[in-house]
This record gives structure tokens, C-alpha cells and sequence, in this order.
């Protein structure tokens, strides 16, 4: 090999007797040979089988004890620690092909700055024994703040990157007040002062069991999850969204299917900031397609919570909103709007919908309804002069 900089592969562990030894193993096969291995043991209390899994390899590793802290103390003592110029997670409970720290590094040989990450593909061990390979779409990849923001299907795998420590370092490494986004969180912050790369490999394998973060965490899971991704999408900025969207046409479906599955996965202010997105980006490109979306995703919950309180929906076209009732007027009658809370206040799933749509443009009701209501009159008057001419 020409490219002989050291790597370090940092392993925190908490209670995880049941896979270390195949983590360690796997870290152990590496075809590259300048790496070390750190084994951080966050705290386990499990009567010392951690620590005695750890000690079995000797001097073949490095294992170190701290009080616990959560996953992210334990990578950010791995990063203090290491001596390697480049910095490899690796998950107790996962593991890496033989080949995955020569592959990576061997991506890195090809670029004259170290300040470039290298990411991979990851094959996902269900508790059946069952792989499956998980694809990261290479063409959203290159907008990298979008990807982290929108991708809700295929993720990065925070194993998979191998990352040059100073650039980690300069961040200030793991946010350890987030107990289970710090790893997304510290993507992001990396993305002005670092290029990721997409090495497109299965060069990782990610464990799906009932004991891992992911599993005893589900409760906060979703809440941290959803603001994360909010937080993301606010600031990328229109012209960046603009331009991911023009450079693919495919990448505007991309994004509606990824809005979608957070819709139904509750994450509701990132499928709202989302829709404001395409809504907008269609408002000004194409406005059948704005309409048909607005239909699509908010007419048919006006269509049921309208006819729960005495009114009919009409639904908007590309050449104009129909008479007597228009969706104008609806949007102008606050008293019905307030009836429609009223409405759907301790029905599940459908008053989120309500607050859903009053921030499409504007997260105050008020300011909403009137914004919206100049928005179609601008529609309708553009229509209508198109169709004329």
C-alpha cells in the first residue's frame, strides 16, 4: 500500500457481551495494517463480562474503562485518544468486511487534501440470520446537506465513514447532549469543511436486535429524529433546493417519496418544512403540479373535516377555483377555521394534519390563512390570464 497514514477504529461498548468479540474480530481481519483498536467501555455493569471479552485480546487492542456517558462520550474519548490520522466508528454489535479500511483509504490516496470523508454502503444482519443490502442513491449523495436532511429510507451508517480526525476535532467531535442524533448532527456541522465521498461498496454490516439504542430508545427517537431533520432543512438555503432539483428531475420525486414517509412516520415538522418546499418550488415553476400536490395532500382533509361541521369542499384546478364557495373564502373564514380545531381536537392523527396545513406558508394561523388566501388570488388571476391568452 502507498498510503500507510495511520487509522484508528474506535469501539464503544456498553453492556455488549453478546457481540464484541465479533466486532473486535472483524476490526482484527483488516487487510490494511497501520490501525489500532480502542475499545471504550461506557460504564457496562454487566458484573464485568465487557471488560473480560476486551482483555481476552491483549495487547492486540486497547481497551479503556470510562464512567458512563452515552455513545457519544465514548467516541468523543476515542477521538482524544487515538493516534491515527483518521478515525473509523465501529458499533460493538456491527462489523466491517476485511477489506473496509484499505478500500476506504485507498479512495482517499486519490485526492491531494485530507479533508475529504470517505462513506459506504451498508448490508443490514437481521436476528434470522438474513442480509440485505441497503443502496445509497449516489446522485442525491453529491448534495450532501440535502441528503442528511431528506433521506428517509437509506440513511448513511455512521460505521461506514472513515474520517480525518483534525476536521472532527475542529468541531469540537459528538454533541453529548443528543442521545441519539449526535452522529447526523456532527455530519452536518462537517459538511462546509469537509468532502464526503461515496465509496459504493457494502463494506459494512449493521445489526438489527431488540438491545441496540435504536430499539430501547424508540421513545425519543421520533421527537429528536423530527427536529433534527427540521432544523436541517431550515437551513439549506432555496437556491440550493432549487438547484438539486433542476440538476435531476427525478430528484423532485425523490423528495416528495421521502416528505411521504416522513408524513406517515409522524415526523411532522419535517414533512411540513418539506412540503413548504416543493409547494414553493412548484408555485413558481408549474402550477398544475402545485395544485394537484396541494390537492393530494391537504384538500382531501379539508374534503372530511368540512362536511364534520356543515360545509362543502371545493377543490382547486389549474384554471381556477370554482364557485359558489371558493377555497378563498373558506380560507378567510377564521370562524370556520377555529370550528374545524374544535373539530378535530382529541382525533388522532387528524388536528396535527390541521396545524399541517396552516403552516404550509406561515406558522401563524392567521398570517397563514391571509398569505394563502393572496397566494391563489395570484393563481387565479395567473390562470385565468393564460387561459384568455
Amino acid at each position: 500500500m502507498k498510503y500507510q497514514k495511520k487509522v484508528s477504529i474506535i469501539i464503544p461498548v456498553y453492556n455488549g457481551s453478546n457481540f464484541l468479540s465479533e466486532a473486535i474480530d472483524s476490526a482484527l481481519r483488516q487487510t490494511y495494517q497501520n490501525i489500532e483498536i480502542i475499545v471504550i467501555d461506557d460504564g457496562s455493569n454487566d458484573n464485568g463480562v465487557t471488560k473480560k471479552i476486551a482483555r481476552s485480546y491483549g495487547n492486540k487492542i486497547k481497551y479503556v474503562y470510562k464512567k458512563n456517558g452515552g455513545v457519544a462520550s465514548a467516541l468523543n474519548l476515542g477521538l482524544e485518544i487515538m493516534k491515527g490520522d483518521y478515525f473509523s466508528w465501529l458499533s460493538h454489535d456491527d462489523m466491517y468486511t476485511n477489506n473496509k479500511i484499505e478500500e476506504e483509504m485507498e479512495v482517499l490516496s486519490g485526492y491531494d487534501n485530507e479533508d475529504v470523508a470517505v462513506a459506504c454502503n451498508a448490508k443490514v444482519l437481521f436476528k434470522n440470520g438474513v442480509r440485505k443490502k441497503t443502496k445509497i442513491d449516489p446522485s442525491a449523495f453529491k448534495f450532501f446537506d440535502i441528503f442528511l436532511a431528506t433521506s428517509s429510507n437509506v440513511g448513511l451508517n455512521g460505521c461506514s465513514l472513515l474520517l480525518p480526525r483534525k476536521i472532527l476535532l475542529k468541531h469540537g467531535g459528538f454533541n453529548t447532549s443528543l442521545p441519539v442524533t449526535q452522529d447526523y448532527d456532527l455530519w452536518f456541522r462537517l459538511k462546509d469543511d469537509c468532502s464526503f465521498v461515496l465509496l459504493e461498496k457494502w463494506l459494512v454490516t449493521y445489526r438489527i436486535h431488540s438491545e441496540q439504542d435504536s430499539v430501547i430508545k424508540k421513545g425519543i427517537m421520533l421527537s429528536h429524529g423530527d427536529r433534527l431533520h427540521s432544523n436541517f432543512l431550515k437551513k439549506i438555503s432555496e437556491k440550493r433546493y432549487r438547484n438539486y432539483f433542476e440538476t435531476d428531475k427525478n430528484n423532485i420525486n425523490k423528495f416528495i417519496n421521502n416528505y411521504k414517509l416522513y408524513r406517515k412516520r409522524g415526523y411532522t415538522k419535517t414533512s411540513i418544512i418539506m412540503l413548504k418546499i416543493i409547494l414553493s418550488y412548484f408555485y413558481s415553476d408549474n402550477s398544475i403540479k402545485f395544485c394537484n400536490l396541494y390537492n393530494s395532500e391537504v384538500g382531501q382533509y379539508f374534503n372530511r373535516t368540512i362536511r364534520r361541521v356543515g360545509r362543502e369542499y371545493v377543490s382547486i384546478h389549474e384554471n381556477g377555483i370554482n364557485e359558489p364557495l371558493t377555497l378563498i373564502s373558506l380560507l378567510n373564514s377564521i370562524e370556520l377555521l377555529d370550528k374545524m380545531i374544535k373539530a378535530d381536537e382529541g382525533r388522532k392523527g387528524s388536528y396535527p394534519r390541521l396545524l399541517f396545513f396552516l403552516s404550509l406558508f406561515n406558522d401563524n394561523p392567521i398570517n397563514s390563512v391571509k398569505k394563502m388566501s393572496y397566494k391563489f388570488r395570484q393563481l387565479m388571476f395567473s390562470s385565468h390570464k393564460n387561459k384568455s391568452n
